[in-house]
């Protein structure tokens, strides 16, 4: 795939996702071993710009599904139309009451059975874990998908490290530490407002007008370059059809940019 003058741009997380797609693609019809998909991928949920995912994905034929993408389709890149609206409010509403329930009656009892992670018992489940593993809920980086979560936080006594892992209902390492830097922060979990998070899980595919669509990724983040801000929650919903949507709300459930599936 050429490089394009676009190739520098901030890639989302909902672009990551689709790179992620057009990879499991290939690794479906041949086009990758097990051992190429499962680096590439690794390498895809952490890029920063357009540019690392076309070096993942260039040498892929790619799917009629993906191909209108932004992560594949260049004139797709340009920043969609930013929403905030009380839509996504009235959606998770309507959830919140069953969904409160769900979470305060979510254990699962003396044989661990995972629950998926994109809903509001699944967050709910995971946090549990997270805090029996670590004993706190801090983290620098937390992108949630149905099986798995993948995170980084900060290294036991190194300010200056940050240590990458894997969650599929047990806790393993995934790949090398990094270097923080400086001014990296980290965030609290624990103080995210599982309720209200469980309504727009539930409401999401609605509110982002995917018609049978499933949230995909749930990621948990400072916005790169942002010194004082508030960390993010950015939920990207996608269904069959390759039809996409993507809301980015406050860890207290407020919703400050909608970009609906505008097909």
């Amino acid at each position: 795939m050429p490089r394009t003058i676009s190739a520098g741009i901030r890639a989302r997380d909902s672009d990551r996702a689709d790179a992620c797609g057009v990879l499991d693609a290939a690794l479906a019809d041949g086009q990758l071993s097990d051992t190429e998909h499962a680096s590439r991928t690794a390498t895809a949920m952490k890029a920063k710009t357009f540019d690392e995912l076309d070096r993942l994905i260039g040498d892929l034929q790619i799917p009629s599904r993906l191909a209108a993408s932004p992560v594949v389709s260049p004139r797709r890149r340009r920043s969609p139309r930013r929403w905030v609206y009380a839509a996504v409010l009235v959606v998770a509403a309507a959830a919140v009451g069953g969904i409160a329930g769900a979470i305060a009656n979510s254990d699962l009892g003396p044989t661990k059975t995972v629950p998926t992670l994109t809903t509001g018992a699944g967050l709910h489940f995971f946090l549990d874990e997270y805090r029996a593993e670590f004993g706190d809920t801090v983290a620098d980086e937390l992108g949630l998908y149905p099986a798995h979560a993948v995170f980084d936080r900060p290294a036991p006594g190194n300010a200056r490290q940050s240590d990458p892992y894997l969650y599929d209902g047990e806790f393993d390492d995934w790949g090398s530490p990094s270097t923080r830097s400086d001014d990296e922060r980290s965030f609290d979990l624990g103080t995210v407002d599982q309720v209200a998070l469980a309504g727009l899980l539930a409401g999401a595919p609605e509110t982002l007008h995917v018609p049978d669509g499933e949230v995909e990724i749930v990621s948990f983040r400072y916005e790169p370059g942002s010194e004082d801000g508030l960390p993010t929650i950015s939920i990207h919903v996608e269904n069959d059809a390759g039809h996409t949507g993507h809301m980015v709300v406050g860890f207290d459930g407020e919703p400050f940019d909608i970009y609906p599936f505008e097909g």
